[in-house]
């Protein structure tokens, strides 16, 4: 039995990365989040549930615990950088009907993605892991120069999830491993109402708060020294956000007597799906290794999202504070499909690259300026650096190609109907550094 050293100095850090893992940016399909650690951003996160090379896999798969002989502590911050360009047209009929005006939008930013894992053995055969991650996010940010803030400005979602692990080795070849998600959750949904009079822009914030639990669990089999294979599943969870203020702000907030119409009963229930991963992993020789995952997210689960209490003018253009938003969805299952490569230049370094692809769950009919997710294709480099038996370090890079798609959607709010008629092109970049510890 290993005793566990530290452990104020590693509460303590574990705490300050649970406030300072605020992300709010996507670039994996939807709104989920493959960046969980810096090391496989090289990969493309290929291998992933079957790699366990450190305490990582307390998330990706617990199973992997096992392959942990000592303490452990693995920081990492991802940068990401998005670009989506919304060209098309916008008509907003409040009050009065108006007609198409072309505009161009820019909804895309740079935010950063960072985690904390720590793992301790607690017998030889049973390990304890402790992480503290995003797994879900996305920030959108049009700003307020173009018409498309009368279809949205910021929309944001961020999640935190604290989640402590064990895994157990059955056998020399076969470990298992489970861990609960204990998640905080905060989304915006901001735009500008108007008469098409840039005078009466009166804009709309609405900012939500809220908690889930859920559930991931592993298992992990070793055929040969050199070969790993993992089955890995996060369940869905659902969030209450019932912790809620809307605002309107500014012209015709109050009736049209302007100022502010603020209420704070606005809510809503979001549920994050659940993903089953399948990866392998082996070193094919000194030199090679090879690795690859199969995922699949069970996005049916996000159908529509409803805002309710939302302050506002409602349909007969009067002063509201109970008006229901719905925003379609429809999602539909997807897979992910990744392929990596390790080559081991010497004891000391070794260079990782992957390639993948990530099919949206959205539809043609019911996309939309807040998420306007399309297709992607994924190319990565990194490379790993042990100076000493004690610390490792980590870079990587990910860039994604996404195709172009339709934005064709019409949202109600209140008594505003906003009809869109274009097309959104994304793309963007995904770095990862990452320190390893290994308290020896």
């Amino acid at each position: 039995m290993i005793t566990i050293i530290n452990s104020k100095k590693i509460l303590s850090s574990l705490v300050v990365a649970s406030l300072f893992s605020y992300a709010n940016v996507s670039f994996a399909a939807a709104f989920q989040l493959w960046e969980q650690d810096g090391a496989s951003i090289g990969n493309y996160h290929a291998g992933r549930s079957a790699e366990a090379n450190d305490a990582s896999t307390a998330f990706y798969n617990p199973a992997g615990l096992v392959r942990i002989p000592n303490q452990q502590l693995v920081a990492a911050v991802d940068p990401i950088s998005t670009n989506f360009l919304y060209d098309g047209t916008i008509v907003v009929d409040l009050m009065i009907d108006n007609e198409p005006m072309y505009t161009k939008g820019q909804g895309g930013s740079l935010n950063f993605v960072p985690s904390l894992h720590y793992s301790a053995p607690i017998f030889s055969n049973l390990v304890f892991g402790l992480s503290v991650i995003a797994p879900f996010g996305l920030e959108t940010n049009y700003g307020k120069e173009s018409y498309v803030r009368y279809a949205a400005t910021r929309t944001g979602l961020q999640i935190v999830d604290i989640s402590p692990s064990v895994g157990f080795a059955i056998t020399k070849k076969w470990s298992i491993g489970a861990g609960a998600d204990f998640q905080y959750s905060e989304a915006n949904f901001d735009l500008v109402a108007t008469a098409w009079d840039p005078v009466l822009d009166t804009n709309a914030t609405n900012s939500l708060s809220g908690h889930g639990t859920g559930f991931h669990a592993g298992i992990l089999y070793q055929p040969t020294e050199n070969t790993r294979i993992g089955l890995s599943y996060h369940s869905k969870v659902t969030h209450h956000l019932d912790d809620g203020t809307s605002k309107f702000t500014g012209e015709l907030a109050n009736g049209g007597e302007g100022g502010v119409q603020e209420n704070e009963n606005l809510y809503t229930t979001a549920t994050i799906p659940a993903t089953t991963s399948l990866s392998v992993f082996s070193a094919i020789n000194k030199t090679w290794d090879l690795m690859t995952t199969i995922s699949y997210t069970e996005w049916s689960v996000f159908e529509n999202i409803y805002l309710y209490n939302v302050s506002g003018i409602d349909e007969n253009i009067e002063e509201s504070n109970t008006i229901t938003v719905i925003i379609p969805q429809n999602y539909c299952n997807t897979w992910n499909f990744s392929l990596g490569a390790n080559y081991h230049v010497n004891e000391q370094w070794f260079i990782r690259t992957g390639a993948g692809y990530d099919k949206t769950p959205s539809n043609d009919e019911d996309r939309n300026l807040q998420l306007p997710d399309a297709d992607r294709w994924a190319v990565a480099l990194g490379a790993h650096f042990q100076p000493n038996e004690k610390v490792g370090l980590d870079v990587g890079w990910t860039h994604f190609f996404s195709n172009t798609v339709p934005v064709t959607s019409t949202q109600q709010v209140g008594g505003q109907i906003t009809t869109l008629n274009g097309e959104v092109t994304g793309n963007g970049d995904v770095f990862g550094v990452q320190v390893v510890w290994n308290m020896i």
